[in-house]
């Protein structure tokens, strides 16, 4: 851990059952970074996020001179605040590449999961899992040739991944032998030590 990491004081307010929230709980452990984390699922602590956040979303950052909310920015700013290791590549043309596909992962999928694991409609979860598996399943291709999404090194795509994987069992999700690409590649993150502490915090 980089002295400068140590020196954090950082305080991230969360919902432990918010998949962007869990994308930034990974991307704080991928760079060593020492945060508190407040769960607001506890009511008392609803209003103090209204006190830092207009809009009364998580995840919401707070540090020593700054207070940062929605999720991409968060990243953004821990990106260049704490550069190694990088979640996205130095080349304009590959950060382009990451960033498109994280807002197609985050506009399309992660709703898909959200609402599927949230909603009552029976039919309706059934409809948004065929969605997602159909998403996941567009991933083979790219994951026979490669071991992480964008090429040989983990990024801010894989850590959006993560949390999609990471919640199939909840919908009762087992992925066929046939993506057995994409199960090698759940596993290959489910192992980094960053994402076993991610779960923890």
């Amino acid at each position: 851990m980089s002295a400068q990491n140590k020196r954090s004081t950082m305080t991230l307010y969360a919902s432990g059952a918010d998949p962007f929230c869990h994308r930034i709980k990974i991307i704080l452990a991928e760079k060593d970074i020492t945060a508190d984390i407040i769960d607001i699922d506890e009511e008392d602590k609803l209003e103090e996020l209204y006190e830092l956040n207009p809009y009364g979303k998580v995840p919401t950052l707070m540090t020593k001179d700054l207070i940062v909310y929605e999720p991409d920015i968060i990243f953004e700013y821990l990106e260049e605040r704490f550069p190694y290791p990088p979640l996205l590549s130095v080349f304009p043309l590959e950060r382009a590449t990451a960033r498109m596909l994280s807002k197609k992962i985050d506009a399309e999928w992660i709703p898909l999961l959200i609402s599927a694991l949230n909603t009552e409609d029976e039919e309706q979860k059934q409809l948004d899992k065929i969605e997602l598996l159909k998403a996941l399943f567009s991933l083979l291709p790219t994951l026979k040739r490669q071991p992480y999404l964008l090429g040989e090194d983990f990024s801010i795509v894989d850590c959006s991944m993560a949390v999609i994987l990471y919640n199939l069992p909840k919908l009762d999700i087992k992925l066929p032998e046939k993506a057995m690409p994409l199960i090698k590649y759940a596993t290959r993150i489910f192992n980094r030590p960053s994402f076993r502490k991610s779960i923890k915090m």
